[in-house]
């Protein structure tokens, strides 16, 4: 036998392995218990969001060290980088409705073109995000209210990490069709090493031995996401969605209007929705600067934000979007009840999880708030953030995990209205009225947060319980 009729075999082999896996991934989703679904598909992503939720701490441990103002800076611009990657969240999910659907009916073909023009405009708005965000990204934090020195601080930590947001948004849509394939392994091995890269350059590049000060954190993060891009696009070319991410199929194709327009139906609610919460926050921070200490309500929204996104937040968001996955791909091979037994059981594993969370955070408040900062007036105001949110811990699982449940299933549009409804119409009047009139401090905006996500709770159990999202079409 000749080397080359070898390596065709062994290639041949490897390639029949990794499909007998991803036969048995796709049996566990949509056919046995779903239970095992869920466990599936949630422990990676409960461990990967627990990587990103310590990478996140790294990043406000190390801000503490160096400042308040830098804490500021730091809650301020993570804002505003969320602001610029709403497109992708956007495309995310409706790569996650399609890819996951056509997949659990077995339309392979269809499925990967979904990919396809996924990463097609990942690359394109990756891009263009980028060149926009380092135009606007000054201005823009002056806008919101900083301070001079927190606006210096703030520009040299966004003129570097808004370098990374081609890479990330990679990361985020070929992590999209991962989980839409139901392999949630994958992206949890590769923001474990992102993550490993990222606490490694915080200190080094922050502290010591390279004193870089807030523009090392940036510069973690954007060499982060070289790697995780990377891993990426390599490992995904040996599954069956491999000319994806192929460059000669991407360019030989081009982008589709059609299927532009099919992921923008799905995706750009779901954008809205993200929207409403980030307008909502950057409204929070014009409501600070009229409070008598600005700064001091900035670095403790950042602290206590920051810790909430970290113990409850994220491991919620992994839930969700293991949901979504979940419905995608049974609603796909027509079995739409096994999809909202599914959400329900999920939304009881949330329920429980953040009940004991919101417990600790409102018992130990005080005790995590001198923990994240030095600063007496900011230790007050994050442990006032605690006692209020961790109260309604629950009911932003409920909000989270059913909303993540329809948006799996392409159903967005509703979804998004409601939010609109709770986080701006609702929590901003609120939170402006009651910091105003009653408060010489952020306590106002924590009490208008809170209603906000208890009446969001209530409202995502009434429409997911309807069952009107099992008949959207994609």
């Amino acid at each position: 036998m000749n080397r080359s009729n070898y390596e065709y075999q062994q290639e041949m082999v490897t390639c029949q392995n990794i499909d007998d896996k991803q036969k048995q991934i796709d049996e566990v989703i949509v056919n046995g218990s779903t239970w095992a679904a869920i466990w599936h598909m949630s422990w990676p992503l409960v461990i990967q969001m627990s990587t990103v939720s310590l990478a996140s701490f790294s990043d406000v441990f190390i801000a503490g060290k160096l400042g308040s103002n830098v804490q500021a800076a730091i809650g301020i611009c993570g804002q505003i980088w969320f602001f610029m990657i709403l497109i992708t969240v956007a495309l995310s999910a409706g790569t996650t409705a399609l890819v996951s659907r056509f997949w659990g009916a077995r339309d392979m073909e269809t499925a990967e073109e979904a990919a396809r023009q996924s990463m097609i405009f990942a690359f394109f708005f990756g891009t263009a995000s980028m060149v926009v965000g380092l135009l606007i990204c000054r201005p823009l934090i002056a806008a919101l209210g900083a301070s001079p020195e927190v606006q210096d601080l703030g520009w040299r930590y966004m003129s570097i990490d808004l370098l990374s947001q081609l890479p990330f948004t990679v990361v985020w849509i070929t992590h999209a069709i991962w989980r839409a394939m139901g392999n949630a392994r994958v992206p949890m091995m590769v923001w474990g090493i992102m993550t490993t890269i990222i606490l490694t350059l915080d200190y080094c590049l922050c502290i010591k031995p390279f004193q870089m000060g807030i523009a090392g954190i940036g510069t973690a993060w954007f060499c982060a996401s070289l790697v995780g891009m990377t891993l990426n696009l390599v490992l995904l070319r040996k599954t069956r969605l491999a000319s994806a991410v192929k460059f000669s199929s991407m360019f030989k194709s081009g982008l589709s209007k059609d299927w532009f327009m099919r992921l923008l139906k799905i995706g750009l609610p779901a954008c809205v929705m993200d929207l409403a919460w980030v307008g909502g926050c950057f409204a929070l921070f014009l409501i600070f600067a009229q409070t008598e200490n600005p700064t001091a309500c900035q670095a403790a929204w950042a602290v206590g934000f920051r810790l909430e996104e970290i113990v409850s937040c994220l491991p919620v968001y992994a839930l969700s979007t293991a949901v979504a996955t979940i419905v995608g791909q049974n609603l796909g091979a027509l079995k739409p009840e096994r999809a909202e037994r599914a959400g329900w059981q999920v939304a009881l594993i949330g329920g429980i999880f953040t009940t004991v969370v919101g417990l600790l955070l409102f018992c130990f408040a005080g005790f995590f708030s001198s923990l994240m900062s030095t600063d007496p007036v900011v230790v007050r105001y994050s442990t006032q953030y605690f006692q209020v949110l961790g109260l309604c811990q629950p009911f932003v699982a409920l909000w989270l995990i059913l909303f993540g449940a329809m948006q799996g299933a392409g159903y967005t549009l509703w979804p998004m209205w409601a939010s609109i409804v709770g986080l701006v119409v609702i929590r901003l009047p609120l939170a402006w009225f009651l910091t105003l009139r009653f408060s010489d401090g952020p306590m106002g905006c924590w009490l208008g947060l809170a209603v906000a996500a208890v009446l969001l709770g209530l409202v995502a159990v009434w429409r997911f319980k309807t069952g009107v999202w099992k008949t959207q079409k994609v």
